[in-house]
């Protein structure tokens, strides 16, 4: 995928994140909003199959998480933000910037778990980790 679609699913994960860190919400209009971007800067560079293929691999596995959590594990927020990721990241990077995800936000709810800031059943907003994550891969994918 290229880097514009890439910084494209970025900067807009980075809005979502803003927000979701401090409403406990992604909106729709920014992950709809950063999907279709991230679609319409992949048909420019002539990518649309490979957007697509990854919006639907990347959001497919948050969904997959979510139906199996019965949303207690993720929202649908996250789902649709992972859309909007894989569009920009195709499939390869939309699997790096999950697996990044899962990374830091694992260690940031275990370090929460351990100074006993947090509990076990409190929620901790997954978008910015999602965010981080795109930044990961959209930044490995530039200088690599």
């Amino acid at each position: 995928m290229s880097a514009v679609s890439a910084a494209v699913a970025c900067a807009g994960a980075v809005a979502a994140a803003a927000v979701d860190a401090r409403t406990g919400v992604l909106p729709n209009a920014l992950t709809r909003t950063t999907a279709i971007a991230a679609l319409a800067s992949a048909a420019v560079g002539g990518e649309l199959t490979p957007a697509l293929a990854g919006g639907v691999c990347t959001g497919g596995t948050l969904l997959a998480l979510h139906l199996s959590t019965g949303g207690r594990g993720l929202g649908l927020g996250d789902v649709k933000l992972g859309v909007a990721i894989g569009a920009g990241c195709g499939v390869a990077g939309g699997i790096v910037a999950l697996g990044a995800a899962f990374v830091l936000g694992g260690i940031y709810a275990t370090a929460l778990l351990g100074l006993r800031h947090a509990g076990r059943r409190d929620a901790i907003p997954f978008g910015p980790f999602l965010a981080a994550g795109t930044a990961v891969e959209t930044l490995t994918s530039v200088f690599a």
